[in-house]
């Protein structure tokens, strides 16, 4: 009994898909005609230059620019000129290059956190759906043993959603009869069912397969 809404909500509305690469890009085209917000991620991603790396690429050389799992403002300049300059890519105005980065500065203090710029990387550098999964746990998984904590994953989805979960997308799901109140709890919820279903050993820990099949697997 206790688990009858979120049942509910994972049945009807698959939030856990809301969390991950594919849902992320396809959000902002459905909805960019009526969210300034969404609408400028669309355009940002047209002019940018990311789109033509790789998105493993993209994380790991921003990931080696940061200190202590953030970047100021210059380190997150810096790395992105190296990594257009490195895949050749040409190098588009100071004006874009700051529209990037206020895109997920979102409290405007000139910082950008792991989490934000996981998301950020997702949406505007290339791959498959796929490829944004392993270049995540590839960013996670410090010691290389192929795990992603539920800790981890929570902070992962809430940087997710604060990005995409805008006012207006929340009222479109709130209108469908998913209530949700914010980016914490969506992201709480959606990690919780994800490791009801997918951590078969109940040992705390998803591998890269056992998300994989959570994220494509059926809903029942």
């Amino acid at each position: 009994p206790g688990v009858v809404q979120t049942s509910r909500v994972v049945t009807t509305q698959r939030p856990n898909t809301i969390g991950g690469p594919a849902y992320s890009q396809s959000a902002y085209d459905q909805k960019h005609e009526k969210d300034d917000q969404l609408k400028n991620l669309k355009e940002l991603r047209q002019t940018c230059g990311l789109k033509q790396v790789p998105v493993d690429a993209g994380l790991q050389t921003f990931k080696g620019a940061s200190t202590d799992g953030q970047l100021q403002r210059d380190q997150f300049i810096a790395a992105y000129t190296t990594l257009l300059e490195t895949h050749q890519v040409e190098m588009p105005s100071d004006e874009v290059k700051k529209a990037v980065f206020d895109l997920f500065d979102r409290d405007d203090n000139n910082v950008v956190d792991m989490m934000e710029l996981i998301c950020g990387i997702s949406l505007l550098c290339s791959g498959s759906e796929d490829d944004k999964i392993h270049a995540v746990f590839n960013v996670f998984d410090e010691n290389g043993d192929g795990f992603i904590s539920m800790d981890e994953m929570y902070k992962f989805l809430t940087s997710v959603f604060k990005v995409v979960l805008t006012p207006s997308v929340i009222g479109a799901m709130n209108s469908m009869g998913v209530s949700v109140d914010s980016a914490e709890d969506l992201a709480s919820v959606t990690s919780l069912e994800c490791f009801k279903t997918s951590d078969l050993n109940h040992d705390g820990n998803l591998s890269v397969e056992e998300f994989k099949a959570w994220f494509y697997g059926p809903r029942n």
